[in-house]
């Protein structure tokens, strides 16, 4: 239930949006954390609609950031995509995201939460892409539920040439630069029309980075964005990582704040730009 709307003019054709939202869970198996991510979805999506009305594909991401008794806690599990909605507009960037109040009543959860963003109508058309993430070269469908040292792929193909950027986000908010690969000096993926590629492996690419997925607790949540435009784009700065707790190599990182902000800066400037975001679960 939306309870408060408001929006100011912030430059051309990008608004302020804000709205406060009650959730209220239908799923007796749904986490907190979960509840959470859901109710902070529906409130941006209520926003939009209030704004732009109905009838769009997808929508950028960004982390929700919760309060509760004082304390500030963030997560990648709060990470999602708005996408396959009817709402139309694009959550370019986000401004304050907060629980204001939550509860537990017969086995569901109620909670109310307050959103604020920028955003911009996308009566633009956009590429369309299909892509997957597998954890087998020879798998065709796409999966988000992962073992502890599995590889992970992408499949990727796109009706027109472009750039194309891949992140995944881990639950201690870094942003891993998984394309373009290491060894590029130029900053940009090309990607060429009407060709499938597998990404992310060496089997297809002699230059390709292969990644394995690991989680050092029972249960993790990582966030991959697929970030998509016929124009160039050129990936973030990041630096190089350390190794993980396996001693083991990472890809290149940066914080995930300077990640939205670079992802942000890039959708403001191309309207073109299309943000596909899957979060994955990784069990021991």
């Amino acid at each position: 239930m939306g309870l408060s709307f408001a929006v100011i003019l912030y430059g051309g054709d990008i608004v302020r949006v804000s709205t406060t939202y009650e959730y209220t869970s239908n799923n007796h198996n749904e986490t907190p954390e979960q509840a959470e991510r859901n109710a902070i979805q529906k409130a941006r999506e209520k926003a939009l609609e209030e704004k732009f009305g109905l009838d769009v594909s997808s929508v950028s991401s960004t982390y929700v950031h919760s309060k509760t008794d004082g304390e500030d806690a963030s997560s990648v599990a709060d990470v999602f995509a708005l996408g396959g909605t009817a709402v139309r507009g694009e959550w370019i960037e986000t401004i304050e995201e907060k629980v204001l109040e939550k509860s537990y009543v017969k086995g569901f959860w109620i909670i109310k939460v307050y959103v604020s963003g920028r955003a911009r109508n996308n009566t633009k058309e956009k590429t369309e892409i299909k892509y997957a993430l597998i954890n087998n070269s020879h798998d065709k469908y796409g999966r988000d539920q992962y073992q502890d040292g599995d590889d992970i792929y992408l499949r990727f193909s796109s009706p027109v040439n472009g750039s194309l950027c891949v992140y995944l986000i881990d639950e201690s908010q870094n942003a891993y630069c998984l394309l373009p690969y290491q060894t590029t000096t130029t900053g940009c993926q090309e990607i060429q029309a009407n060709r499938e590629y597998l990404l992310f492996y060496a089997g297809e690419d002699q230059d390709a980075d292969e990644y394995t997925v690991n989680c050092e607790r029972s249960t993790e949540q990582n966030a991959v964005y697929i970030i998509f435009t016929p124009n160039r784009l050129t990936k973030a700065i990041d630096s190089k990582s350390d190794k993980n707790w396996r001693n083991e190599p990472m890809p290149r990182q940066l914080t995930y704040k300077a990640f939205l902000n670079w992802l942000s800066k890039n959708q403001q400037k191309d309207e073109d730009l299309v943000v596909k975001t899957e979060v994955i679960t990784i069990k021991k």
